[in-house]
């Protein structure tokens, strides 16, 4: 058992840091290519049709990557009043039912958001030619490396939360 936490927490480890990376990168992809559309437009006064669902795509990826890493660090769903004032075994069975939702949350979110890939696979954005499929993509992928950060938090919850109480 101990074998199979380690192997979980390395995983996580791995994909934890390559999706917030990769979501700073939507970020800055994001907010300079909002920059460059607003010089363009305002500026030069040729404004480019393309920056726009580029933006719009860069901040979707950026907010279902982002995901993992706010379950990671157990910021997304915030129930520290209650989680704080219960101590032992009824702390630990709330992380339990806390971890349980997350998870039908984000399978309900893969399986749709896989549904909604399918769909849209012969959807072309007419700005940039590729298939909407591209943007939808961000749910599915985006839950199951959100999947992975809701079990290594309830394997290796970060200090601030272990409780010392009995």
């Amino acid at each position: 058992m101990q074998a199979l936490r380690g192997a979980v927490l390395a995983v996580d480890r791995v994909t934890t840091t390559v999706v917030t990376w990769a979501a700073c990168a939507a970020l800055a992809l994001a907010a300079c290519m909002a920059i460059g559309q607003v010089f363009m437009r305002y500026v030069v006064r040729q404004p480019t049709a393309w920056s726009e669902p580029v933006v719009q795509m860069a901040v979707i990826w950026m907010v279902y990557l982002g995901a993992a890493a706010t379950f990671r660090a157990g910021a997304l769903v915030a129930i520290d009043l209650l989680v704080d004032r219960l101590r032992g075994r009824w702390q630990r069975g709330l992380r339990v039912v806390i971890a349980a939702c997350a998870l039908v949350l984000l399978l309900h979110m893969g399986w749709y958001g896989w549904e909604m890939v399918e769909r849209a696979r012969f959807n072309v954005n007419p700005t940039l030619g590729i298939s909407m499929s591209w943007g939808f993509a961000a749910i599915p992928v985006g839950a199951a490396f959100a999947i992975i950060a809701v079990i290594a938090h309830a394997l290796d919850p970060p200090p601030r939360e272990i409780d010392t109480g009995t």
